[in-house]
């Protein structure tokens, strides 16, 4: 096999694929490589997908950090509350004791 012959079809599986992801052809003329990368970006940000079908990463698989940080200051915050009422608390019964 030549290399011309082996890249044409590397090439025409790519423009195939391509058509394929796109869905099928209303018009029966063959489009260019930028106009259908084109037409799937639009069709892709109509649906409100990315280009490849996928969501992000981040939205499958959101990181645990933010939670984490959130419940260790607020059980901080807790702590804290509840060292300042225990202390005005027993320094109130210290100065009532005779």
């Amino acid at each position: 096999m030549s290399e011309d012959l082996d890249s044409s079809s590397v090439w025409n599986h790519y423009v195939r694929a391509k058509q394929a992801a796109f869905g099928p052809e209303e018009s029966a003329e063959t489009q260019s490589l930028e106009e259908l990368e084109a037409a799937i970006a639009e069709a892709a940000a109509s649906s409100g997908i990315p280009e490849i079908g996928m969501p992000p990463r981040s939205v499958v698989h959101p990181t645990k950090r933010s939670q984490l940080s959130k419940w260790f200051y607020l059980t901080l915050v807790v702590l804290f509350a509840g060292l300042v009422f225990g202390l005005i608390w027993w320094g109130r019964k210290q100065d009532m004791a005779p």
